[in-house]
């Protein structure tokens, strides 16, 4: 990923049903492995905690395509950090830098509300090492998830 520039935008009420695929896609094997995986609980929960006004869809220009959408965030404003609720990409996106890229976009943000980012990882999700590596650390922890934070 050789400067790639992304765009964001507010996500659209009818783009979240492509949006729950992906998470549904990426956190389906995690949450079952933990949980167990309850389809109308799942998509009740997304639906109902991550409105679209709160998601932000990043795009790249391809060439010969222009805003192809590769996945996106959810960063909710708290009183003393920005909670990071949701991380998305796209699978076929994956493992080639645009998710540190849109994990820059959100630093950004934190910089500028001059705020730490906290964020909940499952034990089991090899995110961890993702967040790790980009400066996040341990706050807390219980039997299945890390909370972790980074300083703007």
């Amino acid at each position: 990923m050789n400067d790639v520039r992304l765009s964001y935008r507010t996500a659209k009420a009818g783009e979240m049903d492509w949006i729950y695929q992906i998470f549904k896609t990426g956190m389906q094997s995690y949450i079952t492995r933990t949980w167990g995986w309850n389809e109308l609980f799942q998509e009740h929960s997304f639906f109902d905690n991550l409105p679209a006004a709160s998601f932000v869809i990043a795009s790249i220009d391809m060439p010969g395509q222009r805003g192809v959408d590769i996945g996106g965030y959810c960063l909710k404003k708290k009183a003393d950090h920005l909670s990071l609720e949701m991380l998305l990409l796209d699978p076929s996106w994956q493992r080639q830098g645009y998710g540190s890229a849109i994990m820059s976009e959100v630093m950004r943000q934190a910089a500028r509300a001059n705020a730490p980012v906290r964020l909940s990882v499952l034990k089991i999700n090899p995110a961890f090492h993702f967040y790790q590596r980009l400066g996040f650390v341990v706050e807390s922890e219980d039997s299945i998830r890390y909370r972790m934070i980074r300083t703007a």
